[in-house]
């Protein structure tokens, strides 16, 4: 699943997006490690079903983390920080569920560290009626997703699991109204005809330069985000191109990305793209 350090063709081709590069490497350094959910009630044939956590799992709830600190020590929303008042969030091929169990605990102020434990107090818990909505095409995930939840406290009526491919189920009736989308994508460089599969091997198999599920869930990501407080954070490796990506949502639907986090794991660099609509999605 790992693949060499990022050839010459891959480098930033802008000083601009260079420099975001550094400055996510500096901001990963700086910000705490967020609090794994529980995991406990899964077991080893568990992972050979669904994607085991690992260091892109670790960095992306860092990064949303990161966002619910500024989130709490934020005296009001200025448009650059996530929305207060969240409602509905989705998190695209969830696996074990981690990522999202980790938000729903975050703004409830139910996970076991003092600090993180602080937002029920600061947010009025106004977040404790956000939906938070699963989306995985290997019905395991499916179902070990609802364990985790269930695990960790997070309500049925607060967790909806939707075996689905990419987001398709949800995109008619969520259109426009997303505040926090996640999606670790199938990243890793492999021959096309490997992606697609319902099993674990979607997790990982992401077709030419590691692009293939993720250029058709750009379209929906758009589409989902809600203007102009709606999230997204992605996770890409050098090998995807994403300043290529970067590029694409701009021109195509006006959303504004920038590598948010970004860490050394063995032998690739993981980087958190963290994508904000900068205008009402307009479809063709």
């Amino acid at each position: 699943e790992h693949h060499p350090l990022r050839t010459a063709d891959q480098e930033p081709k802008t000083a601009e997006f260079a420099s975001l590069n550094a400055a996510a490497e500096r901001r990963a350094k700086e910000c705490r490690s967020a609090v794994m959910p529980s995991l406990k009630h899964l077991n080893f044939r568990d992972y050979d079903r669904v994607y085991e956590p690992s260091d892109d799992t670790y960095l992306l709830i860092d990064a949303i983390g990161y966002d619910v600190d500024a989130m709490e020590q934020s005296e009001g929303d200025d448009g650059t920080m996530l929305h207060s008042n969240m409602l509905q969030t989705v998190e695209i091929g969830c696996g074990t569920g981690t990522p999202t169990v980790y938000l729903a605990k975050r703004i409830r102020g139910i996970l076991g560290d003092e600090k993180e434990s602080s937002v029920e107090e600061s947010s009025s818990n106004t977040n404790k009626n956000c939906v938070h909505y699963v989306t995985d095409i290997n019905p395991d995930a499916i179902r070990i997703a609802k364990a985790t939840a269930e695990s960790n406290g997070i309500s049925t009526e607060h967790f909806q699991a939707v075996q689905c491919d990419l987001a398709s189920q949800l995109i008619e009736k969520m259109e426009g109204k997303v505040d926090v989308l996640i999606f670790n994508p199938p990243y890793v460089p492999t021959p096309d005809d490997e992606v697609g599969s319902s099993g674990i091997e979607a997790s990982w198999a992401g077709g030419s330069n590691g692009r293939v599920v993720i250029d058709r869930a750009l379209p929906q990501i758009a589409r989902l985000l809600a203007f102009p407080n709606g999230v997204a954070y992605m996770v890409t490796v050098d090998d995807n191109y994403p300043e290529q990506i970067s590029q694409t949502m701009d021109e195509l639907y006006g959303i504004k990305v920038v590598p948010w986090l970004r860490r050394r794991a063995h032998n690739e660099y993981l980087t958190i793209q963290r994508m904000t609509p900068t205008r009402s999605f307009q479809g063709d």
